[in-house]
């Protein structure tokens, strides 16, 4: 290129600003660059330098690791058993509608001599049910009205999720509706001696499900018994099936 119009000088200076271009240009683009990356790089390795200097190796713990293992063993074992046992004793628990349960029951208790007057669903009352209580033996109408209670307060209760009772709560509160154990509840009014209400609770561990009695209330019936029989109770139990 033929630059006849400009002197030596402004020539000079044109080719000192292309190369001020140039090498800018290039420490912009890619010496700047470069150089942070080392800087971040000196920075990662200085800061890992320094954490290897301060880390502490643990010392090897006391426990023997075959002694560990073999209490991971034996708990591993103890979870196998509870779990079998759980297991078996759920087999044994009747199927929520199940009626064989109730017919034998009733056969149970004619096969001991002792009368039925009463066998019927069982839903206690919220306040029965809270504290536990075992309330008395009532009227023939007052047990109507406390069922027709407790089935109106059934109803009018919403839908709530299962709920884990507390250990200080009653049998029947912590096996009713609503509970994480619930179970069928059974009323029963018996009359009979006291050996055949004895008998008649025996032989219900006999029975192929389980059933537990969570209360019992035992009254003599006004009625004296002639001399040389036993005297006649009225008992009321409360099944768990």
């Amino acid at each position: 290129m033929k630059l006849p119009h400009l002197s030596n000088r402004e020539q000079l200076l044109i080719a000192l600003s292309v190369c001020v271009i140039v090498v800018g240009g290039y420490v912009w683009l890619r010496f700047m660059p470069a150089h942070r990356s080392i800087g971040e790089l000196q920075q990662a390795a200085d800061a890992t330098e320094q954490r290897s200097r301060t880390t502490s190796i643990p010392e090897q713990p006391e426990d023997d690791l075959d002694r560990l293992d073999q209490q991971l063993h034996e708990q591993e074992q103890l979870v196998l058993t509870l779990k079998s046992q759980s297991d078996s004793a759920e087999r044994r628990l009747a199927p929520t509608d199940s009626q064989l349960l109730i017919v034998d029951i009733s056969r149970v208790a004619r096969n001991a001599l002792v009368n039925v007057r009463a066998n019927e669903d069982y839903k206690p009352l919220p306040t029965t049910a809270a504290t536990g209580a075992n309330p008395p033996l009532t009227s023939k109408k007052a047990r109507k009205l406390q069922a027709a209670q407790a089935a109106a307060s059934t109803a009018a209760m919403p839908a709530v999720e299962l709920t884990i009772p507390q250990l200080s709560e009653g049998w029947i509160n912590r096996m009713s509706a609503g509970s994480m154990y619930a179970r069928p509840l059974r009323r029963l009014e018996l009359e009979g001696s006291y050996m055949a209400l004895n008998r008649f609770i025996h032989d219900l561990d006999a029975l192929p499900f389980h059933v537990a009695v969570l209360r019992l209330s035992i009254e003599k019936i006004p009625v004296v018994s002639m001399p040389g029989y036993p005297q006649e109770l009225m008992a009321e139990l409360v099944l768990a099936l």
